[in-house]
């Protein structure tokens, strides 16, 4: 299962939460990449925001892989879901976008000043990156997670309970198999 969704709005935090309910690993990529490679600044200011995508989708697809058959819990950075490997690989998780607005993420931009994309005038660069991310994580959503209101234990239950129904509801809609008649 794949969290999806603009900076800042939870998906680190809430996928912890949920793996630590569902009892499950928990990747985030971005952490993934820091690791890795050094903090996220440094790569922007170093290497420029193309390499990072690039460390990114490979950090992604790596998880992705590794994650395969498993119940584990991945976070993606708010700009991943822009790389078009990315979305192809999502086809095969259930996608969950952690959906909010402006308000619901200014208190922690105003914190956490580090983020490359958002310098300078932090809420108007944000508010620009979702309007045109918007759209991707509402495409590629299997569910969506209003995360507006409630602590981010109150949203991991949320979310369990709705992949709940969701693997219910997909599993009923699997046809039963036809019975078969053998032709002579």
């Amino acid at each position: 299962m794949v969290l999806i969704g603009p900076m800042a709005v939870g998906k680190s935090a809430i996928g912890q939460q949920l793996a630590h309910h569902l009892g499950s690993a928990f990747v985030d990529t971005d952490a993934v990449v820091v690791a890795q490679h050094g903090s996220i600044a440094e790569i922007f200011a170093s290497r420029g925001e193309h390499a990072f995508r690039e460390l990114e989708a490979r950090a992604v697809a790596r998880a992705i892989e590794e994650a395969r058959g498993s119940g584990t819990v991945i976070s993606l950075g708010g700009g991943a879901v822009l790389d078009s490997g990315t979305q192809q690989l999502l086809g095969r998780c259930t996608v969950v976008y952690l959906e909010c607005d402006a308000e619901t993420v200014a208190e922690r931009i105003a914190r956490n000043s580090g983020r490359p994309l958002l310098a300078g005038d932090a809420m108007g660069r944000w508010r620009t990156l979702f309007a045109t991310r918007q759209p991707v994580y509402e495409r590629l959503a299997d569910l969506v997670l209003d995360v507006r209101t409630g602590s981010v234990h109150e949203l991991a239950h949320r979310l369990e309970d709705a992949l709940g129904e969701h693997a219910a509801g997909k599993a009923a809609a699997v046809p039963a198999p036809a019975s078969t008649k053998e032709v002579e």
